[in-house]
């Protein structure tokens, strides 16, 4: 299957009455199976029956248990996006200073997706062996980058680090690599939930602004 039919079966999805009632509830149960399980191996079978939904139904909406998947992540990851946003946007906005803003965005960072993490482990690991997943979830990393990243830049001026551009870029990577480890993310998941959560947000926080604020010694 291409990228452009995957996407486009993906998001043939109906716009009212039953039919849309019926597909919310294949993709509702489709996520709650890979949640359940930690991994992509469910059956359409469990889907219709825990969707309450005929097997017809489902091959109706999706070619292949792969455009289901699919549809599940573009459903999850358009969630995660906006929830981020709303929290990136609140912690931007009661931020008056560079350290208060870093404590800010890692909490931002670090609850969506902690809150989001049963069903972002699967789809990372998913991601590993399937390009389309592969690629519609860095887009929604790079689209949280961005965002973390031009925050931050909107206080330059409190940093010490010579080139900010690569200073914010070097921040956001160790934050999101720090806490998709301890989430379990990817390959990683023998080190899901090791060490105190507060903790960490806290450390993060703290090595973050530090780095920022303090000019290289060599």
């Amino acid at each position: 299957m291409t990228k452009d039919v995957a996407l486009s079966t993906a998001l043939r999805a109906p716009v009212q009455g039953r039919s849309k009632a019926s597909y919310e509830r294949m993709l509702a149960a489709a996520e709650a199976l890979m949640a359940a399980a930690g991994s992509d191996e469910f059956t359409l079978q469990e889907v219709s029956k825990k969707g309450k939904v005929s097997i017809g139904s489902i091959y109706n909406r999706f070619e292949s248990k792969d455009a289901l998947l699919h549809a599940v992540q573009l459903r999850v990851l358009e969630r995660v996006d906006k929830q981020m946003g709303a929290m990136l946007d609140e912690a931007r906005n009661g931020a008056n200073t560079l350290d208060q803003l870093v404590v800010a965005l890692t909490r931002a960072v670090g609850e969506t997706l902690k809150e989001n993490a049963d069903i972002m482990r699967p789809l990372m690991l998913r991601a590993t062996n399937d390009p389309l997943v592969s690629a519609t979830g860095k887009a929604s990393y790079v689209s949280s980058a961005n965002a973390v990243k031009g925050a931050l830049l909107l206080h330059s001026a409190e940093m010490k680090q010579p080139d900010p551009l690569r200073a914010v870029d070097s921040a956001f990577r160790i934050l999101y690599a720090t806490i998709a480890r301890y989430l379990g993310f990817g390959s990683a998941t023998t080190a899901a939930w090791e060490g105190d959560w507060d903790v960490l947000m806290q450390d993060l926080s703290r090595m973050i602004a530090a780095f920022l604020v303090t000019p290289p010694s060599f």
